[in-house]
């Protein structure tokens, strides 16, 4: 019997002895980049590509984030970066190809390439992409609702507002708007101000974007769209798009707008916008847009503002969201995904990266990078102190939730379709009236729907 203990027990020793290692469990926030002693990852020799859309602001920014990651990490890092319009031409063809980079920024309308992105699900329950300082709620922005993938890491959020130039509303005696003022007050104001400069007063607007909201605005339970995206959810009624398609080409045709040729050839260059020279007096933009902006017309020495989008009525709803701006994915096609993994880590959560990029792609969803921005008086100037403001109030409207956060898979080509061929073809005498025009997109955007399905 001594001799049977004595063999089990040598036995279990040898198997002790050579069993694979049993992967040690890692405590919370063991990936924290700011944690004093942190060490970074050695990924010299190794190389790691991105892309992205944005500004020229935006591309010194990022630049400088990459060359900081390379010195702490020997990495290096290949990227390339493109206007709005160009970045998504861009990203398709490489898409055909198979040959995405390892890192892509991405927008709301995710679901339409969900096929090329990595679920990141795996690399927070790791703990490689920490969350520790990130909200549920904004982790939530880039998930896949009918499975519960992570399809990125929120670059920060934003939200479509309005800048607007308060000297050319003094010139003109127009009132500043309000946090409720109207589509009336709005077409007043352009009216007004176009009058005065003897330019239009608007010269940049997102169509679909204002559209969207106005169904929103429209009666409470409408929205565009369903919450998880499934269909529409205004109940067939045309008559929303109908006034907002009667009011703005209404403007356009007596150029208090500006025609489409001009806003086609500002296009998504927010700093070559007429408003940052002096020549006009509103645009639409997103929030994240409005220090790139900024810092263009203080060079002619202009102090632009941000005001909510209008709405229908004083006391209805503000069809307005605050939303994640773009994020940070990874293509499921790569052979660096944990290392790709790490630089969203540290493009993300990195107080010191941060600091560089400054909330310009939207606010930090990371509320210590947030804290120590908003404690640098450098950092938090007039500017994005203006940003903090609106996108605060925004998200205080008791209708800012009522809205889907990914765009659905037929969303492109409807918004396409709403813009070029109705919103431009009123503008060209296309259609008898503009409920007549509403009423066939609608035809039309049930059919779009049907293919994508």
């Amino acid at each position: 019997m001594r001799k049977t203990v004595v063999i089990l027990l040598v036995a279990a020793m040898l198997c002790t002895l050579f069993a694979p290692a049993v992967a040690e469990e890692k405590a919370e926030g063991w990936n924290n980049v700011n944690a004093e002693g942190y060490v970074f990852p050695d990924y010299s020799g190794q190389t790691l590509s991105i892309m992205w859309w944005g500004s020229d602001t935006r591309a010194k920014m990022t630049e400088e984030v990459i060359h900081l990651w390379e010195a702490k990490t020997g990495a290096k890092v290949e990227f390339e970066y493109y206007d709005g319009g160009t970045y998504w031409t861009q990203f398709q063809a490489k898409m055909a190809a198979n040959s995405l980079t390892d890192v892509f920024q991405m927008g709301n309308n995710w679901l339409t390439y969900y096929e090329t992105i990595e679920p990141l699900n795996a690399y927070i329950d790791a703990g490689i992409i920490d969350t520790t300082a990130i909200g549920p709620a904004m982790i939530a922005t880039t998930v896949n609702q009918a499975n519960g993938d992570v399809t990125g890491i929120s670059n920060g959020t934003n939200a479509r507002c309005f800048a607007y130039n308060p000297a050319l509303f003094d010139e003109a005696g127009v009132p500043y708007p309000t946090d409720t003022w109207t589509w009336e007050e709005f077409a007043d104001a352009c009216r007004k101000i176009s009058a005065a400069t003897g330019n239009p007063a608007v010269t940049t607007l997102e169509y679909n974007s204002l559209a969207y909201s106005v169904f929103t605005q429209w009666k409470e339970g409408y929205n565009f769209y369903t919450m998880d995206g499934t269909g529409f959810a205004f109940d067939g009624d045309t008559a929303p798009l109908a006034y907002l398609f009667d009011l703005l080409t209404t403007l356009q045709q007596e150029g208090a707008i500006a025609d489409y040729g001009i806003q086609n050839e500002i296009g998504s260059n927010i700093e070559a916008d007429w408003i940052a020279y002096g020549d006009s007096a509103i645009i639409m933009l997103s929030s994240n847009q409005f220090q790139a902006l900024s810092n263009v017309a203080a060079e002619s020495g202009i102090t632009l503002e941000l005001c909510t989008i209008p709405r229908v009525s004083h006391d209805g709803q503000s069809g307005m969201v605050v939303r994640s701006s773009q994020q940070m994915s990874i293509w499921k096609g790569s052979e660096k995904k944990e290392m790709a993994a790490n630089f969203i880590n540290f493009f993300i959560n990195s107080v010191e990266a941060n600091m560089i990029l400054n909330c310009e792609r939207g606010v930090s969803i990371n509320s210590d990078v947030l804290a120590a921005l908003k404690a640098d008086t450098e950092k938090t100037n007039e500017v994005t102190g203006k940003v903090y403001t609106i996108i605060d109030l925004i998200g205080s409207f008791a209708d800012a939730a009522n809205t889907s956060p990914a765009e659905p898979a037929a969303n492109e080509e409807i918004s396409d379709t709403l813009k070029k061929t109705y919103f431009q073809g009123l503008a060209e005498g296309k259609f008898e009236s503009a409920q007549a025009a509403a009423d066939l997109f609608w035809a039309e955007a049930q059919e779009i729907w049907a293919k994508h399905q």
